[in-house]
């Protein structure tokens, strides 16, 4: 439960911040295009970061990369919170959000390592329902904390509850390293099946990312009421949270060897439902719901499984490195694919959007049943437990 915590803290900051975006537009007299600037430079932090915190791990165990990761976020937040200046408040939230990397490569790395191949995946699901979580908490009490002290307070409550669960987290996490004896990506992706795997969760992604953006606008221009599109928001984030534990106890049957079958299912799931998306749409709210269901549990679903498998495939000496190659991938087409959709929206239209983002899931699908199944297959897991239990 204190990882669940620890990335829900972590994710108040990183998907939370445009609850606050006209107190921050008003503090750093910036415009729209600042705050998406200043906005960017936490995401850049942790993009920078995750493939070196994953070496750190495997090199000296989670515990001192999570300390040292916390006290540079709370850091860098602080720096924030006291900052009017937008670029000083730029590169003081680059700072937090690059301490914030080793929250979720240094937790899912302990989590692969404390729990059997039957459980893994159900763990990296719940941890991973901390992601929206954490985007749900911020975007609720930030403009609360805002509105009674500003800015400030809100920055630093937040760094506040960062320092208190991620350090928590860490001295429970284990401190043994994996026996790692050098930094370097060690060869992970030489590993059999692991670019396959890469490339299979950067084509689910695409899906993520136009639905997580532009449900709303292609709801409202399909005909929906703004109250109907939110309504549909709403039920797409809360769906994905429920998606990642649930996807995570399949990928863990028969001890843990369905994970490649499960990323197929989820891959086959969004694309389907991106099919029927504009026609749902069309139809209006009641047909639009179900449909938004089966899009959020199939586009959303995937991501823990694609971590579980990332460390089970690099083992033991290279698994929290994989995680942060694979997390590094999915973080950085996440970024790509809103505007890529967002053009698509806007040259072709919101159907050609959703159909283009059901071939990618399709693609992805076809990838993990043919290529990935014949190189991992049905193989059990990689034992990555903790040598010394």
């Amino acid at each position: 439960m204190l990882a669940v915590a620890a990335q829900a803290s972590v994710s108040v900051v990183q998907f939370g911040l445009p609850a606050i975006s006209i107190q921050l537009q008003h503090t750093l007299d910036i415009g729209t295009a600042g705050f998406g600037a200043i906005f960017g430079a936490v995401g850049l932090g942790s993009a920078v970061a995750l493939i070196p915190c994953g070496m750190l791990v495997d090199r000296h165990g989670s515990r001192p990369v999570l300390l040292a990761g916390t006290a540079l976020g709370f850091a860098g937040y602080a720096l924030a919170a006291a900052s009017t200046d937008p670029y000083a408040f730029s590169a003081a939230v680059f700072l937090g959000g690059a301490g914030s990397a080793a929250v979720p490569v240094a937790g899912m790395s302990a989590l692969l390592r404390e729990f059997p191949p039957e459980k893994r995946g159900v763990a990296l699901g719940w941890r991973q329902l901390a992601v929206p979580l954490g985007g749900t908490i911020g975007a609720i009490t930030l403009p609360l904390l805002a509105d009674a002290g500003g800015v400030r307070l809100a920055l630093m409550v937040a760094a506040v509850a960062n320092l208190m669960t991620a350090g928590a987290f860490a001295l429970l996490a284990p401190s043994e390293a994996s026996g790692a004896s050098r930094l370097g990506l060690d060869g992970v992706l030489s590993v059999p099946g692991f670019r396959t795997l890469l490339c299979v969760g950067g084509l689910y992604v695409c899906a993520l990312g136009a639905a997580l953006t532009y449900l709303v606008a292609a709801g409202r221009s399909a005909g929906l009421s703004a109250a109907q599109a939110g309504a549909l928001f709403t039920i797409l984030n809360v769906s994905a949270a429920a998606a990642r534990p649930f996807w995570g106890r399949v990928a863990d049957r028969a001890g843990g060897s369905w994970r490649v079958q499960t990323l197929a299912a989820t891959g086959t799931l969004a694309c389907l439902a991106g099919m029927l998306m504009p026609v749902a749409l069309a139809a209006g709210v009641g047909a639009a719901v179900p449909v938004t269901l089966a899009l959020a549990f199939g586009a959303f679903g995937f991501n823990g499984v694609v971590y579980v498998l990332a460390g089970e495939l690099a083992g033991v000496h290279r698994a929290a490195r994989a995680v942060g190659i694979a997390s590094t991938v999915v973080f950085a087409m996440g970024s790509i694919s809103p505007p890529v959709a967002g053009l698509i929206a806007e040259h072709v239209g919101y159907d050609a959007m959703w159909l283009a983002g059901a071939a990618c899931s399709a693609m992805g699908a076809a990838l993990a049943f043919t290529r990935l199944r014949e190189r991992v297959g049905h193989a059990a897991p990689i034992a990555i437990a903790n040598p010394s239990r």
